[in-house]
């Protein structure tokens, strides 16, 4: 089996050269060119498509199925990923044209969603497509499923939703669920591999004031919009209360070699150091987010012009909510903070989705890849501060093995999603691809 570093190169240029951005509006969802981009994969992955049922779901999203021999005993196994990207931002600002997918002289290709993330239905079809031509046929179920609204966290009509209620439908279960971030990192010499085990809960709020409004050469002492303030500040001194959850100490202690100084003696022994890290999480944020449920105000608005009272003020936060806490404990927190005349309307939000556990033939699959490819290299578990497609199948996934996990090597030559000039280093993506030919190959026999 041969890896072509330049096909596969080529084939993730044809995917970010077609904009697939998602919108936050389900009507305005540019259908036109996430249909571009499926008549692409066909063209460039013939052999996937002849040996795969494909189909399109909700407005555009993919869901392929390979029957297996069922000769395993395992479930089927899902390989997520989205179709959609982010808006690409000030194109004076990139490098070059953020749809280019220009490679430059250093082996960088340059453009929107090259990490976030096209470069996994790249690697999945091309591990795909050299399996097949191998003569490869496996002994379980597999599926494929590629939203297109995963970076507006679904919204309404999420793509992986309906995706979700029409396999259970059907009555399809999951031996193991995969999908994006996760992967290789060097820390001061050292390699580590990073499986994320569980990820954060989402939730946007619009916090309102209402007023009389009127000129403003006549306020009051406090404006709707000195009032909405005056409830963020609240929010910002009243936080959540940090705890420990497991999957973080679990984190922690497998992050301590690679930690500097004293942070990485905390981190031993997390549950034995805990007021000091509890301290610590009141000033540095990465720590915080490990240990809270955290809650920014990120938009704000008031009247249309600088001489006119607003008659309302609004503002919105974004939370992240900590594995075992629910939106009705963050809003129980809103009602205790908040002064009474803020009104709270959550606009979009979900629950933490499940903890997925280490101790499955998932995990030790995937733990073996890693240690093969990588001899003597660190295999962590992690918690995702972010949000993810995987989510929405953890309840068709009775072996809670979803992980977000790839065989990418993140460095400075890979990084930039969600902003200006993404990048991603050519000569890791055959890599990537073997990452996948040996869980495909090797998920039948998994212990």
């Amino acid at each position: 089996m041969k890896y072509d570093k330049e096909l596969f190169v080529r084939h993730l240029q044809g995917m970010v050269q077609i904009p697939t951005v998602s919108s936050a509006d389900p009507e305005k969802t540019r259908v036109e060119e996430f249909l571009k981009l499926h008549a692409y994969l066909e063209e460039a992955y013939p052999l996937v498509h002849k040996t795969f049922t494909r189909e399109i779901i909700g407005k555009c999203g993919l869901l392929y199925t390979w029957k297996g021999t069922g000769k395993s005993d395992k479930l089927p196994l899902l390989m997520t990923a989205h179709q959609d990207v982010v808006p690409e931002g000030d194109h004076s600002m990139w490098k070059y044209p953020p749809f280019s997918a220009h490679v430059d002289e250093e082996g960088i290709l340059w453009g929107r969603g090259c990490t976030d993330s096209k470069c996994n239905m790249q690697a999945y079809l091309d591990a795909l497509e050299l399996l097949i031509a191998d003569g490869f046929v496996p002994e379980y179920d597999l599926y494929l499923a590629f939203g297109y609204n995963e970076e507006i966290m679904g919204g309404p009509g999420a793509a992986c939703q309906i995706m979700h209620d029409e396999l259970k439908k059907r009555g399809i279960e999951f031996g193991m669920v995969i999908d994006e971030c996760g992967g290789i990192s060097e820390i001061d010499g050292k390699l580590a591999a990073t499986i994320v085990t569980c990820e954060k809960g989402y939730a946007d709020y619009e916090l309102s004031v209402e007023d009389a409004g009127g000129h403003s050469a006549f306020p009051p002492v406090h404006t709707a919009l000195g009032k909405i303030g005056q409830a963020i500040w609240q929010l910002e001194n009243n936080r959540m209360e940090a705890r420990l959850t497991a999957p973080v100490i679990a984190e922690m202690k497998a992050l301590a070699p690679f930690t500097p100084g004293h942070l990485g003696e905390l981190y031993k022994d997390p549950e034995g150091n805990w007021e000091e890290l509890k301290a610590l999480a009141e000033t540095d944020k990465k720590v915080n987010q490990l240990v809270r449920t955290t809650t920014a105000a990120t938009m704000a608005s008031g009247s249309d012009q600088a001489n006119i009272l607003p008659e309302r003020a609004v503002v919105v936060t974004n939370s992240r909510l900590l594995p075992g806490e629910t939106l009705e404990d963050l809003e129980a927190h809103f009602a205790k903070v908040l002064p009474e005349d803020v009104k709270v309307r959550r606009i979009k939000g979900h629950n933490p989705p499940a903890i997925s556990t280490t101790d499955s033939y998932g995990y030790r699959l995937l733990t073996d890849i890693f240690t093969e490819k990588y001899p003597g290299i660190t295999v962590m578990p992690s918690m995702l501060a972010g949000g993810t497609d995987s989510r929405y199948y953890c309840d068709l996934t009775p072996t809670k093995s979803v992980y977000r996990v790839t065989g990418i090597f993140h460095s400075d030559r890979t990084a930039g999603a969600h902003q200006v000039n993404e990048h991603i280093d050519c000569n890791m993506i055959p890599d990537n691809v073997d990452f996948y030919v040996r869980l495909f190959k090797g998920y039948a026999e998994a212990k």
